[in-house]
């Protein structure tokens, strides 16, 4: 009988040696600071490139996406469009079909409860989804294609889909269902860049001011959507021997998640009860230890926003259109208590799992303790799944206006809160021509640009 429980033992062992062993690997926050080093503090795309690149050959199938998406940011911020789309459409579809399957397999899914979240296929967080659609479009707009209005209208869809799924069982009472993401704000970017390039086809003006209408309700604080309003309403994209040039600027550096802890709040025993139910007989204990969660981290952007002036005379500021710290802390106060009832729910399966072990093997004291002590060990292995969309801005900006055919010279300067200018000014020579619209991307993560200002093609 000794002899086999030592064997029963042995084996536990190596099995929570083989999982600490893997759960170890799951670093993927300290893996992005490097990458955010590069690419923020020392405003060098290149060298973050080259390490995303390494990253994406040791990926695992769960990481994959998610380093691609932080590629794409880097080609992005290069002027790299065609690349960018091409990473960005894979990974749309591929978190497309994640969430049209809904529910992970049984296998994956027990995994993940015996290890942590981080095991599975990265589905994506809400806000990412919607930011892969916005940077389609503007990439669409730099590079003159025919799909900035589908890209657009995906991102207007894709938000209301996201709140349509929202709906959840109420862990209170079972009848009765609860949204937690009926409290996302709404990102107006689509319905803007629907109603610029309505607008440039000067065939209906009435289509545009109904998509600036969206824009003003969506994001009143965005005082062009008020002129752009009257402007559609008027008819008018501009006056003859004009045209309109459109400043988009990705300001700010965007949130990351790093390992954090939450005790279990009453709501999240609730959920968890719930999932844990659905497939065993007992219920959650009503009090539990700190779990690992992921903490979001956001900082307020040094740059307040973007000053255009062309031919040296001042036109006006970028004014925030997407706010993707906002998008980022607005999903994780709704869904942390789920992030937190998983988390719950993994710490009981794995002592659940010494237990049975114990029992099963009809241990002594020593053997108990040992057993016990492996345990512990056991959930030491868990991480919280920190994986994220790191390259993103804080947020999104834009401008308007209009000018005078021709060559123009346009200076771009960063304006902290005050209007005073907090960095290094950029400037770079676009074409305005009759009645079109010239778009134009900066990047500005702190007061240094990120390279030159990068001026649309046809």
């Amino acid at each position: 009988m000794r002899r086999e429980i030592v064997i029963k033992l042995s084996a536990f062992l190596t099995l929570l040696a083989a999982l600490a062993s893997v759960g170890c690997v799951s670093q993927y926050a300290v893996r992005l600071t490097d990458v955010r080093r590069d690419f923020y503090d020392s405003g060098d795309p290149g060298s973050a490139r080259e390490e995303i690149e390494k990253r994406l050959k040791r990926a695992s199938s769960n990481e994959r996406s998610v380093w691609t998406l932080n590629e794409a940011s880097v080609d992005f911020a290069l002027g790299d469009f065609e690349s960018a789309k091409t990473n960005l459409r894979a990974v749309r579809d591929e978190f497309d079909v994640l969430e049209e399957t809904r529910m992970r397999s049984l296998a994956e899914d027990a995994l993940t409860f015996a290890t942590d979240d981080s095991f599975a296929k990265y589905e994506g967080d809400d806000y990412e989804k919607v930011m892969i659609r916005a940077t389609l479009a503007i990439s669409e707009l730099m590079t003159g294609g025919g799909d900035a209005k589908a890209y657009a209208r995906q991102i207007s869809a894709k938000q209301d889909e996201i709140v349509a799924r929202g709906q959840i069982a109420d862990p209170r009472d079972a009848r009765k269902t609860i949204n937690p993401k009926l409290k996302y704000p709404r990102a107006p970017l689509g319905p803007y860049i629907e109603g610029l390039l309505w607008e440039e086809t000067f065939m209906d003006s009435s289509e545009a001011a109904r998509l600036y209408e969206k824009v003003v309700a969506w994001r009143p604080q965005f005082k062009q959507g008020q002129s752009d309003l009257r402007r559609a309403r008027e008819g008018v994209h501009s006056h003859p021997g004009a045209g309109r040039l459109y400043v988009f600027a990705y300001v700010g550096r965007g949130p990351r998640k790093v390992q954090g802890s939450a005790e279990a709040t009453q709501f999240a025993l609730l959920i968890a009860d719930q999932i844990f139910s659905a497939t065993n007989k007992y219920s959650v204990p009503p009090t539990l230890a700190p779990v690992p969660i992921p903490e979001l981290v956001v900082e307020e952007p040094q740059v307040a926003s973007i000053e255009l002036s062309a031919d040296g005379e001042t036109q006006g500021c970028t004014e925030t259109l997407a706010d993707v710290n906002e998008m980022a802390i607005k999903q994780f106060e709704a869904t942390r208590d789920q992030i937190i009832a998983r988390a719950i729910v993994r710490r009981i399966v794995k002592k659940g799992a010494i237990y049975a072990a114990k029992e099963a093997a009809q241990v002594n004291g020593w053997v108990s303790l040992a057993m016990d002590a492996a345990g512990v060990a056991w959930e030491a292995t868990e991480v919280a799944d920190a994986r994220c969309w790191g390259l993103l801005p804080a947020k999104i900006q834009t401008y308007g206006c209009e000018l005078p055919t021709g060559e123009r010279t346009l200076e771009f300067r960063p304006i902290d809160a005050s209007g005073r200018l907090c960095g290094e000014p950029t400037r770079v020579q676009a074409r305005i021509d009759a009645n079109r619209n010239t778009y134009v991307l900066v990047v500005y993560p702190d007061g240094r640009p990120m390279g030159a200002p990068i001026v649309s093609t046809r």
